[in-house]
Order: structure tokens, then C-alpha cells, then sequence
């Protein structure tokens, strides 16, 4: 239409959809991923578990042969597997607390992770914001042109 309604609730309405997906893809998505709190609160039956550990896990002290991660409120400590200590070896000098990463590990005890894959995540922080800036700077270039009359 000449007003450009349907052009503001199409546009809405993908938002929305766009919204809705990404809300199912976290909520149900078929990935098996676990968060530390998850795992202690197992307990013991998680011993022996893979785990994927993939969001917001930080580094809050490095060891010798891996470090204590964070997420949730909640800890636990880190060890590097034999098949990933050249990996880890090459990424301890660039590694800092407060860095994100991402791993796979095996429980070993309560409280005891083993890292079968990780990977760091410089800059994750500094993304996220980059990211946000250029969804606002979109949403004001859109406001502008709705506010003009240019329903494009």
C-alpha cells in the first residue's frame, strides 16, 4: 500500500520470525551441549560423560596443565588430554583469565574436566559489542528512512 503499512508489519514480522527461530534453535536445538552448572549438579553420574561446553565458559585461573573455567556461577577444573597437550602447549602463552573458550572434555571426577578439544576465543567481548553497534546503526538508518517516507 501507499502508506506503507504492509511494508512496517512485513518487515516486523520477519524480525519476529527471525526471532522465534533463533529462540527454538537455543531452547531445543539437537546439539548436545552442556554448561558446568549441569554437570555438577550431576554429580557423580556424570563421570565418564562427554560434554560439549560451548557458551560463556572464562577462564578464571590457569595451572600448569590446564585451568579453572566459570560459567553460570559455577566452577570446575580443567585438564588437557595427551591428544591435545601440542595444541594446548601452543595456546597457554596467548591464554589469559578472562579469556572465553570452547571444549570438549570427558568428566573424569566430580568437579574434573579432561579436554579432548578446546578453543580459545580472543576478542569474543569486543565482537559481540562490534556487533550490536552495527544492529543499532542499522535500526537508526531504518528509523530514518521510515520517518522521511521511504518505505524501501
Amino acid at each position: 500500500m501507499k502508506d506503507g503499512r504492509p511494508s512496517v508489519l512485513g518487515f516486523l514480522s520477519c524480525l519476529l520470525f527471525l526471532g522465534a527461530l533463533c529462540f527454538y534453535s537455543a531452547r531445543f536445538g539437537s546439539a548436545a551441549v552442556d554448561t558446568i552448572p549441569e554437570i555438577r549438579a550431576k554429580g557423580r553420574s556424570a563421570i565418564g560423560q562427554e560434554v560439549a561446553l560451548t557458551s560463556d565458559v572464562k577462564v578464571v585461573r590457569l595451572l600448569d596443565n590446564g585451568f579453572i573455567a566459570r560459567q553460570g556461577g559455577a566452577q570446575m577444573e580443567v585438564t588437557i588430554s595427551d591428544e591435545v597437550e601440542s595444541q594446548w602447549n601452543a595456546a597457554k602463552h596467548g591464554l589469559a583469565v578472562g579469556d572465553f573458550v570452547s571444549l570438549r572434555a570427558v568428566c573424569k571426577q566430580t568437579g574434573l574436566l579432561e579436554a579432548r578439544e578446546f578453543h580459545v576465543h580472543k576478542g569474543r567481548r569486543l565482537k559481540i559489542w562490534v556487533s550490536i553497534a552495527a544492529l543499532l546503526a542499522a535500526a537508526a538508518i531504518l528509523f530514518v528512512q521510515f520517518r522521511k517516507g521511504k518505505y524501501a
